[in-house]
C-alpha cells in the first residue's frame, strides 16, 4: 500500500543524508578499497585452505609430499591467484551481483570446478604440480565452504559501512509511482549495493511537497517527493550521486528530455525501461555486430536439469520423510492435544501449467477459520493456534509437502503455489509462475518480502525462471537451510 502525506513543512533532504560535494572521492575511494580488500581476503583465504589441507595431511594424518612447506607454500600462492582470476572473470567482484546474491553462491560453485579442472590439468602436464590426493581432496572441499563464510563476514561488514554512510551512493528516484516506490523498496532490502534512496522527483505537482509511505520501504518517516525536473540542477550541490529514472510508461522523448539534464549537470543516472512489465517478461537484448537488438527471452528448461532435478526431489524426499517420521509424530500430538480437528491441512493449489492439486501442511490454526482465506500476515493474528505460531515460525508446518514433492506435484525448489481464487486473477505475466513446478523453497520464500503477497513480488520467480539449474536450487536450499536454523519462517 503507497500512501501520500502532505508534509508539514516543504519537505528537504535530512543534513545528515545531503552529502557536500567534497566527500564525493572519498565515497568513490572507498569504493576501491572495499574491492581490493575483498580480492585480499579472498586471496588470504584460499592459501589458508591449501597449506591448512598440507598442514593436516603431512603432519596430522603423516602422509608424505613431494614438496617442501616452503615449495607447497609458493605453489598456494600461485593457486590463489589463479582463483581470484577466476572469481574476477566469475564477475564476484562486481557490487551487482544478483538478487538476493544467489547468483555469488552459485559463482563460488563454478568458481570451484573450475579451479579444479586446471590443477588437475596442471598436475597432469607440470610434474612439479604434482598434488597429494588427499591433500587437494580436502583443499577443494574447503576452499569454497570458506569463500562462503568468509564472503558472508565481509558482507556483514560491507553492510555496516554503508549504513555508517562511508560507501553509499546517495539515489534519488524520478518517479514516485508504483514502480518507482517498488524499487526504493529494493534497494533498501538490498543493502550491499550501497544505494541508498533519499527521495523522490515526479512529474506531478500534486505530489510535491508530499511523504512517500509504503510497506517495507526504508524509514518509518517516508521518503520526501523534492519536486520535478527542477530539482535535477540541485543534485550535485544536495550531495545526490545518481538518479534513477523509473517512468517506465512515459514517452521516450520525455526519457530522453531527463537523461540530458542529468547529463547537462554532470548527474549519474539509469533508467527502468520502457514498458516495465512487459520487459521482465519475456525481452532479452543481444548483439548483431555491435548493435543492441531486443528479442523474446526463452525459458524453457534443459530435460536434463528437469530429470537431474526430478531424482534429486524424489530421493531426498523420501530420505527426509523416513529421518524426520518421529518428528511428525510429535508435531501431530501436539496439535491434536491443543485443538480439535485434523492434524493435515488440505487444501487445493494450483501447479504446473494450471493444474489443481492437494496442498499438505501441518495444521497451524482453528479449525472455524475460513479454508480459502488470506493466508494471515501476522503471527498474532487470532486464526493461528499456540502451537501453530511455532510450526509457521520454524517452517515445520510445510515437512508434509515433502509428500507432494514424492507424489510429483511439487518440487523442492521452485515457485510458492497459490490458491485458485488468486490464480483465476492472474495477469499474463502472473500466469508466467506457473511454468515451473512449484516449490516448498524458493527465491521469494527466503527473500525479505516473504510477508508480503506472493503474485506482488513477480521479480523472483521470473529470476528464478530466467536462471534456474541445479546450482541455483541447490544454493536456495542451502539458504532456506540457513533459515530454518535461525529460526525465521514464513511469518
Amino acid at each position: 500500500m503507497i500512501s501520500f502525506t502532505k508534509a508539514e513543512a516543504p519537505p528537504t533532504l535530512d543534513p545528515r543524508e545531503a552529502t557536500s560535494a567534497a566527500l564525493f572521492p572519498l565515497r568513490a575511494a572507498f569504493g576501491r578499497v572495499i574491492t581490493l580488500s575483498q580480492v585480499i581476503a579472498d586471496a588470504l583465504t584460499i592459501f589458508a585452505c591449501y597449506m591448512g589441507s598440507y598442514i593436516y595431511y603431512t603432519e596430522i594424518y603423516g602422509g608424505w609430499s613431494p614438496q617442501t612447506l616452503p615449495q607447497f607454500a609458493a605453489l598456494s600462492c600461485v593457486i590463489a591467484l589463479l582463483y581470484v582470476f577466476i572469481i574476477d572473470r566469475v564477475g564476484l567482484y562486481r557490487r551487482e551481483i544478483s538478487l538476493l546474491n544467489i547468483k555469488e553462491l552459485r559463482g563460488i560453485f563454478h568458481v570451484g570446478l573450475y579451479a579444479a579442472a586446471i590443477i588437475l590439468s596442471a598436475t597432469f602436464y607440470v610434474r612439479f604440480m604434482t598434488l597429494s590426493r588427499l591433500t587437494f581432496t580436502i583443499a577443494m572441499i574447503a576452499t569454497p565452504i570458506a569463500l562462503l563464510l568468509q564472503r558472508r563476514i565481509f558482507y556483514k561488514i560491507h553492510v555496516l559501512f554503508h549504513i555508517k554512510g562511508w560507501s553509499q551512493t546517495k539515489v534519488l528516484i524520478y518517479g514516485a509511482g508504483r514502480i518507482g516506490v517498488h524499487l526504493a523498496k529494493r534497494l533498501f532490502q538490498s543493502p550491499s549495493l550501497g544505494m541508498l534512496p533519499v527521495g523522490f522527483l515526479d512529474d506531478d505537482t500534486a505530489r510535491h511537497q508530499h511523504i512517500v509511505k509504503a510497506n517495507e520501504m526504508g524509514p518509518k518517516h517516508g521518503l520526501p517527493v523534492l519536486g520535478g525536473e527542477e530539482m535535477l540542477a540541485r543534485c550535485p550541490a544536495l550531495g545526490i550521486d545518481q538518479v534513477i529514472i523509473a517512468l517506465p510508461m512515459a514517452r521516450f522523448d520525455r526519457n530522453q528530455r531527463l537523461v540530458e539534464l542529468c547529463v547537462a549537470n554532470q548527474v549519474k543516472y539509469a533508467i527502468v525501461p520502457n514498458s516495465y512489465d512487459q520487459f521482465i517478461q519475456q525481452i532479452e537484448m543481444f548483439e548483431i555486430g555491435g548493435i543492441p537488438i531486443l528479442r523474446r527471452r526463452q525459458n524453457h528448461a534443459s530435460y536434463v536439469y528437469l530429470a537431474l532435478k526430478r531424482v534429486l526431489d524424489f530421493f531426498v524426499s523420501l530420505g527426509l520423510i523416513a529421518a524426520l517420521s518421529p518428528l511428525y509424530l510429535v508435531i501431530g500430538l501436539a496439535i491434536k492435544l491443543e485443538s480439535k480437528g485434523p492434524v493435515i491441512f488440505k487444501q487445493k493449489r494450483v501447479g504446473l501449467r494450471g493444474r489443481e492439486f492437494s496442498f499438505y501442511k501441518f495444521r497451524s490454526m482453528f479449525t472455524d477459520a475460513e479454508k480459502y482465506a488470506r493466508t494471515p500476515s501476522d503471527p498474532s493474528d487470532p486464526r493461528i493456534t499456540g502451537a501453530g505460531r511455532w510450526l509457521r515460525r520454524t517452517s515445520f508446518d510445510e515437512l508434509p509437502q515433502l509428500f507432494n514433492v514424492l507424489r510429483g506435484d511439487m518440487s523442492l525448489v521452485g515457485p510458492r503455489p497459490e490458491m485458485p481464487f488468486i490464480v483465476s486473477k492472474y495477469t499474463p505475466l502472473e500466469r508466467l509462475r506457473l511454468e515451473a513446478k512449484p516449490g516448498i523453497t524458493g527465491v521469494w520464500q527466503i527473500s525479505c518480502a516473504r510477508g508480503e503477497p506472493i503474485h506482488t513480488n513477480m521479480e523472483y520467480d521470473l529470476f528464478y525462471l530466467r536462471n534456474r539449474s541445479m546450482l541455483l536450487d541447490l544454493a536456495i536450499l542451502a539458504k532456506t537451510a540457513w533459515s530454518v536454523v535461525r529460526g525465521i519462517g514464513a511469518i
